[in-house]
């Protein structure tokens, strides 16, 4: 019998193998011949129109892999390429007008803002910027957000709009683990520190829904004072209809001001093609487009400015882009690689992470301290720099975050799941063991933490605190006291945090690395942008993907089972035992 099982899993491990190579070799040379295709000139015709069809997930970087238009597979999109595609089109002639197409975009306010200074910087072009939806849900707050900052703003008939404020929203997983016997050890520094809540609560504490309130509310100033100031209303009309119910369907926006008008697409089409004088079909363009002959700087420079994106999650080990963890391993090869190049002058450090392993969160603080010894390091924070996220922006000369960046965060918790009373009361398994001392078998996962043991978890994770409090004073010069007392585990916006001595400046990238070039003594104009690492391309994602799959189809029981019904997160598997920088492991944003 265990003949024919190994004779079976090896056949079947050859069909998986030549599957692989038929598969990943097709796709390989796919790429080969689209990435001929899109090195051409994209002959992008004159009078045409830039069309920003803005969807799902906004990245940090995207990713200009031609495979996926070949492919027909949507596009990841990334901030990067949004603003760069913006600043040519304003000064490019075969770019009469840009059409925007906001639907159902994920991304955070930081990154909304972003994109929208970079709409409003491409209107100063005096070249028309028309925004419209389609579908049954034509709009919701971050949707029509961007499009505020068009000329005209257009919805389908009939459709449904969105406008009845902000929440946000934890899951708890405490009912759960009770149901499936897994007792949870959860220890925590920090009062605010509400990643530990979902694992020992059933809603919100106190101080978490109090720094939770603020961070909403600033969402709701911001939304309602941009409306107004976009819509010739006032601030106090925008909230009556935030809070009245009133606004349900586009005709209710067109009523009350918010559209300019109810048209289906193809009637945008036509209005656009009157607008900018064109007697033809009018003449598109993507951004995926358009996006490569976007790309380049000066022919001559006296430098590059490097760009070193540090997002996901923070783990030991190597980054997965699929699953969102930011590798230290890979990030100390990438800053290395701008460390030793002299043709870097400086470099920029865009954080957008909640954190992660504290661990992890050091060894890259160290790797990021170790070239600022060399260069200028100049730390610009995205959506997210929190926690671990926090902890890697005090090895730069320089911390720049947005007014909606949530940052600070400083705290520190750990986690320890004993699975052995779920395995013998739901599947019926037992286990034994043999030990060489009494500490062994202590991270097996398999009984609760003993009373000594919990005290070393706790010895751990206080000292992990003092060293945060520690790279915090050094790079804010303030005293471990002043530290703790904004630290706690608490959450900032970029404007609090300013205010809190946490971060040095407010501004968006574009005013990082202009800093960066001024202390690198780079004039404007004068230098490139060189960005680290480079987005993942479909074939990666697509191994990536096949590999996960691969394993589940041969995965235990036992594994399935924790898989399918316990399912608190990978990170948590990964983050097991060792403290924890981190954000809530699953903090909703409905808008």
């Amino acid at each position: 019998m265990r003949f024919f099982s190994t004779l079976l899993a090896s056949v079947l491990g050859s069909f998986i193998a030549f599957g692989l190579l038929f598969v990943v070799g097709g796709m390989i040379m796919a790429g080969l011949i689209a990435s001929t295709v899109s090195t051409s000139d994209p002959s992008i015709a004159s009078e045409s129109v830039l069309v920003l069809s803005l969807s799902g997930p906004i990245n940090e970087l995207g990713t200009s892999d031609p495979l996926y238009e070949l492919l027909d597979v949507p596009q990841p999109q990334g901030l990067n390429q949004i603003q760069s595609a913006l600043e040519h089109a304003a000064t490019d002639d075969r770019i009469e007008a840009v059409w925007l197409k906001p639907q159902g975009i994920i991304t955070g306010w930081a990154t909304l803002v972003e994109i929208r200074e970079s709409l409003l910087e491409f209107k100063k072009s005096g070249k028309p910027l028309i925004a419209s939806t389609s579908g049954d849900l034509a709009m919701r707050e971050p949707d029509y957000f961007l499009a505020t900052a068009a000329d005209s703003v257009y919805g389908p008939p009939r459709a449904f709009f969105e406008f009845n404020g902000f929440y946000l929203g934890v899951n708890f997983y405490k009912g759960l683990l009770d149901k499936l016997n897994i007792e949870p050890t959860v220890l925590r520094v920090g009062t605010y520190k509400g990643g530990i809540e979902p694992y020992t609560r059933e809603d919100l504490s106190d101080e978490n829904r109090a720094q939770l309130k603020v961070i909403v509310d600033q969402w709701n100033d911001l939304m309602t004072s941009t409306v107004a100031d976009a819509r010739n209303l006032t601030q106090e009309e925008v909230q009556q209809l935030m809070q009245s119910g009133t606004l349900f369907t586009t005709e209710d926006a067109l009523q009350y001001g918010l559209l300019d008008g109810l048209l289906q697409s193809e009637h945008v089409d036509r209005l656009i093609a009157k607008w900018i004088d064109s007697d033809e079909d009018l003449n598109t363009v993507s951004l995926a487009h358009y996006y490569p002959s976007t790309t380049g700087g000066p022919s001559d420079s006296d430098g590059t400015i490097g760009i070193m994106n540090a997002s996901g999650v923070i783990i030991s080990g190597s980054s997965n882009e699929l699953n969102g963890y930011l590798g230290a391993s890979s990030f100390q090869k990438s800053m290395e690689k701008f460390r030793e190049d002299d043709r870097v002058k400086a470099v920029v450090l865009r954080i957008d992470s909640p954190g992660g392993s504290a661990t992890a969160s050091e060894a890259m603080w160290q790797s990021v301290r170790e070239t600022s010894d060399v260069k200028p390091v100049i730390v610009s924070m995205g959506d997210l720099a929190a926690s671990g996220g926090y902890w890697l922006a005090t090895a730069g000369d320089t911390i720049v975050a947005s007014h909606h960046t949530l940052t600070g965060s400083i705290g520190v918790y750990g986690m320890h799941f004993s699975l052995g009373q779920m395995l013998e009361t739901k599947l019926g398994i037992t286990s034994d063991h043999v030990t060489t001392s009494d500490y062994a078998d202590m991270l097996s996962g398999m009984r609760p933490l003993r009373p000594a043991e919990r005290a070393m978890f706790e010895r751990s994770l206080s000292e992990t605190y003092d060293k945060f409090l520690e790279r915090v004073s050094e790079n804010r010069m303030m005293t471990t006291d002043a530290v703790h007392a904004v630290a706690q585990g608490r959450v900032w916006t970029g404007s609090d945090a300013l205010e809190a001595g946490l971060v040095d400046e407010l501004g968006n990238l574009d005013d990082a690395i202009r800093i960066a070039a001024h202390k690198a003594g780079l004039e404007d104009g004068r230098y490139r942008v060189k960005r680290l690492p480079q987005p993942e391309t479909l074939v990666d994602q697509y191994l990536d993907l096949l590999l996960t799959r691969i394993r589940t189809t041969f995965e235990s029981p036992v594994e399935t089972m924790i898989r399918k019904e316990a399912r608190l997160v990978d990170e948590a598997i990964q983050l097991q035992g060792i403290p924890i920088a981190r954000m809530p492991l699953e903090v909703k944003t409905a808008h």
